[in-house]
């Protein structure tokens, strides 16, 4: 089983090296070319495994596996190139093979009671990850690979006579006035025939920041309210709003207090709407202080990720989120479910989803109309981020039931496999972090038992275990470098910069999924919008548990590497070195943060708007 699993280890790194080169072709392949390139990396991967092994009947028998396993992907996914079918069959076939290995040593090697039942318990967390990791996988080459969409969604710029009336509803708690006020001037010079604007300060105890948009909104004859000890944090905002919306409006769109809005954002957004089944228009979004520093670049291309790759990907199954802010909901629809569900902190995310279980349709235009705030320091982007993630865990533990695909399921929920696939795997997908914290935890028992020569209660460590890990990170850290560069025209720097900002929140996220699985009741904690300057001790102080932990990981590292033990040692050193890379990633977010950069206003915006 080893030697498969060298060969399709050799398979993965070849045909990742192809798909880096030439994977994005957003245009199809005749028949041939696509055999013939599937052949090609098959038919290489077997020469050089055979360079090895010198097993030329096991080369020509693995070959023709990964061959037939490609096009069966194929027959599966007619919408990719073959570079997306070959990748994803070799490293998928990984992946499997690895867990089969793993059962098969659990089942056949002779080991105590302890040691079987601490195995099983380690394989249910590496069986889980290798899902995860499969789905991350399958994501980017859902995208990156596709070459025909059956959902794609323009901006629609045709002639059209629908206008139904628009409520453009602005929460805002405690936020610099400028900032609001520049929002409120921005959305009444829309380009749309038709529309309210709502604000609704929630909850603001200073006069001097709540006072000057009031007396600007009745200045300008925007419905505006001030509310005082009002339940329900931002959704319960939302809901009030709601009960203040003109009776014939037909649309709800919600904008942050801090987005700049282009006026085309109403007229290329709202036809979408003519169809019945449409309940919600999603559009990304997007910043204005995106270039303030390294660490704001950075984090803004970090967020353009999810939106460039998973939201798109979810798209072509009507499976989006509804993110918030830039986007558009249908008043009776909203009204129908009851409104913003107040339970949970991530409300906008919660309400997609029993949205799409009534049976209705979303739909995702991959075009930012509006300009928002990154938050200034790594401190509120970890704040940020820990919401998100327990909002996720709030989610998943009100719904995980009915997202698996049972035949009971659809008379409670109308939502399809596909549909159920995209939102258990999006929510799941929180707990990766979790996971990897747990395996920090065992990588540390395990070295500790590799520098002492004593054999822990598991299973016997191996080279295999420890070589599919290592190809997993790599094709992990190369593909979404390279998905950013491609999807958005950034550099490979600035891409591995993007996923070393991911993993500096990797700890917050093990945090919060942790917090959610024992507390069910989270805590808004908003996002402040003041500019803070920025202040070498707080940031270090905002890293001290990841820095903590990731000198830890390299510390050892020596110690493992004094072991004379060949191989394993190193690849153990790798790991070790991986999971405090990720770790001091925090660190690394913490110190770009305070380098000085472009200085950018609350106002400021890409483009001028008329005052």
């Amino acid at each position: 089983m080893e030697e498969i699993l060298y060969y399709l280890l050799i398979a993965t790194g070849i045909s990742l090296i192809w798909l880096l080169l030439t994977g994005y072709r957003p245009k199809g392949e005749p028949t041939w070319l696509r055999l013939l390139v599937i052949g090609l990396i098959a038919g290489l991967s077997g020469v050089v495994f055979f360079l090895l092994s010198r097993n030329l009947q096991l080369v020509v028998t693995l070959s023709l596996g990964l061959l037939l396993l490609s096009v069966l992907l194929w027959l599966a996914f007619p919408d990719w190139n073959s570079r997306g079918h070959v990748f994803l069959a070799a490293f998928g076939a990984t992946q499997i093979l690895f867990l089969i290995r793993i059962i098969s040593a659990i089942i056949f090697e002779r080991m105590s009671t302890l040691a079987t039942l601490v195995s099983i318990t380690l394989f249910i967390a590496e069986f889980f990850v290798v899902i995860l990791t499969l789905y991350f996988a399958y994501e980017v080459i859902d995208v990156m690979c596709r070459v025909h969409w059956r959902r794609l969604f323009l901006p629609h710029t045709e002639s059209n006579d629908f206008w139904p009336k628009v409520s453009i509803h602005v929460p805002a708690h405690s936020e610099p006035p400028e900032m609001v006020i520049k929002t409120l001037t921005a959305l009444r010079r829309l380009d749309y025939p038709t529309f309210e604007v709502v604000m609704v300060d929630d909850n603001t105890d200073e006069d001097e920041l709540w006072r000057p948009i009031i007396n600007y909104c009745h200045q300008s004859g925007i419905k505006v309210f001030h509310l005082k000890n009002y339940p329900g944090f931002k959704s319960g905002a939302l809901n009030f709003a709601l009960k203040q919306t003109a009776p014939d409006a037909e649309i709800i769109a919600v904008v942050d207090s801090d987005y700049v809005v282009e006026p085309n954002f109403l007229r290329e957004t709202v036809p979408y709407f003519r169809s019945p089944r449409v309940a919600f228009v999603q559009t990304p979004q997007s910043f204005r202080n995106s270039e303030n520093n390294l660490f704001a670049r950075y984090s803004a291309l970090a967020q353009r990720f999810f939106f460039e790759i998973s939201m798109r990907s979810r798209n072509e199954r009507n499976a989006i989120i509804f993110c918030g802010t830039m986007g558009l909901i249908r008043k009776r629809v909203l009204e129908r479910i009851g409104g913003w569900d107040e339970w949970c902190i991530t409300e906008d995310a919660e309400t997609s989803l029993r949205i799409l279980q009534k049976g209705y349709q979303s739909v995702y235009i991959n075009q930012a109309y509006g300009h928002g705030l990154l938050p200034t320091t790594f401190e509120d982007s970890k704040k940020q981020r820990f919401r998100w993630a327990f909002g996720g865990m709030q989610i998943m533990r009100r719904f995980w039931r009915q997202l698996i695909p049972r035949p009971n399921v659809g008379k409670k929920m109308r939502l399809d496999s596909r549909q159920q696939f995209g939102y258990l795997m999006g929510l799941s997908s929180w707990l990766n972090d979790l996971l990897f914290l747990f395996f920090t935890g065992f990588l540390l028992l395990t070295a500790a038992a590799y520098i002492g020569g004593w054999q822990l209660p598991v299973r016997q460590l191996a080279e295999w275990i420890l070589l599919v890990p290592l190809l997993t990170i790599t094709t992990g850290v190369l593909r979404v470098a390279w998905a950013l560069r491609q999807s958005t025209g950034c550099s490979w720097r600035d891409g591995l910069g993007a996923f070393s900002a991911m993993l500096s929140m990797s700890l917050t996220v093990a945090r919060a999924c942790a917090s959610a699985l024992w507390n069910d009741e989270g805590t808004f904690l908003r996002t402040p919008k003041f500019s803070v300057q920025s202040d070498l001790t707080r940031a270090l102080q905002a890293a001290t548990w990841e820095t903590i932990l990731g000198i830890v990981l390299l510390a050892v590292i020596p110690l493992v590497l004094n072991v004379d033990n060949g191989q394993e040692g190193y690849l153990l050193a790798f790991l070790l070195a991986w999971h405090a890379l990720v770790y001091l990633s925090a660190l690394r977010s913490a110190l770009i943060e305070t380098l000085p950069g472009k200085s950018v206003t609350l106002s400021d915006s890409p483009e001028s708007v008329p005052s």
